[in-house]
């Protein structure tokens, strides 16, 4: 059995895979969230999954690295330690010093001066859609962020990210979306759009030439040496990476430590459903090398920085933010 653990009201991101929509079988796949699971003194024997970091508060987030602390003491196997796995800041810091990434990124409200340009802002936490506004110096950047200031965005929160983005073909731009699931990469899908700040990507734009360098890359695991890199400098042992290619090299953009995955469903062109069900099948494979056999639980001491839980109700705390 393998549990999941996210802030309250985020399992849709596993929903596939509990409701068995997810196209390929899979372990025994079940959902708590961190509120229950710091309440509870006995929890069944299982690999449990720490997910959701961005949605935690500093103080929520320490208690789940007590709990990991914990469950691993206790003979529990866990991934994803939420003291050791670093936040996009800390992680995308730390890929640019060890020359993985070629860009910086810079909290907004720190008066930032990045050393290239152009720039974007983000919000840290989250995986919105950054603006789109591109700053082309700094004098623009500064008279940019005031303007958010003034327009009532405070800038506690915002990143400043150096742009580092080229087109894939002629027309359109690309991102790739690749998963560790217990230390193990998959590629999975690539997104493409007509704008260098490609979320979703649009699926009309997927043409039989992309689809088919998608279907090479999925069965080729393309992107494995890097992206296995990335992670374990990132301390992440679950979770997607967000990447693409630029200047000959792999770009890391972001994790999501709590990534979606929706049902499967046939895709256009028809070589995309045969490339959505092969990742699928080696994500289920990695499922089963970090399954733990059904049978027994075990005690959670209660230790002084839980006993709060034990009274906790939602409301005391507040919305995990967008």
């Amino acid at each position: 059995m393998i549990v999941f653990i996210s802030f309250r009201g985020h399992q849709l991101a596993v929903q596939s895979r509990l409701d068995k929509t997810f196209g390929v079988p899979t372990p025994d796949i079940r959902h708590t969230h961190y509120e229950r699971l710091l309440r509870s003194v006995r929890i069944p024997r299982a690999t449990y999954v720490f997910c959701d970091f961005e949605s935690l508060r500093p103080w929520m987030l320490q208690l789940a690295a007590e709990l990991y602390r914990m469950m691993t003491a206790a003979g529990l196997r866990c991934l994803n330690d939420p003291a050791m796995a670093m936040s996009r800041v800390e992680l995308l810091t730390t890929l640019r010093r060890e020359g993985f990434n070629p860009f910086g990124v810079y909290h907004a409200d720190t008066d930032p001066h990045p050393r290239r340009f152009p720039v974007f802002v983000r919000n840290e936490l989250g995986h919105g859609m950054p603006f789109d506004t591109l700053y082309e110096d700094q004098e623009s950047l500064t008279a940019g962020l005031a303007a958010l200031k003034k327009a009532g965005m405070p800038l506690r929160g915002l990143l400043v990210i150096e742009l580092a983005a080229e087109r894939y073909n002629e027309t359109l731009w690309a991102k790739w979306g690749t998963w560790c699931i217990g230390g193990q990469t998959v590629l999975e899908h690539i997104a493409v759009d007509d704008t260098w700040l490609v979320k979703i990507g649009d699926h009309a734009k997927v043409t039989p030439e992309i689809a088919q360098d998608e279907h090479d890359a999925v069965l080729a695991n393309r992107y494995a040496d890097d992206l296995s890199r990335a992670f374990a400098l990132g301390n992440l042992e679950y979770g997607r990476a967000d990447h693409a290619q630029y200047n000959g090299r792999t770009v890391l953009f972001e994790v999501n430590t709590n990534p979606y995955i929706g049902p499967f469903k046939p895709r256009s062109p028809a070589i995309r459903t045969e490339t959505t069900l092969f990742a699928r099948r080696r994500m289920a494979e990695c499922h089963e090398a970090i399954d733990t056999p059904v049978g027994g639980s075990v005690w959670l001491p209660n230790w002084r920085a839980r006993r709060p839980w034990v009274w906790f109700r939602p409301g005391f705390v507040g919305p995990p933010g967008p």
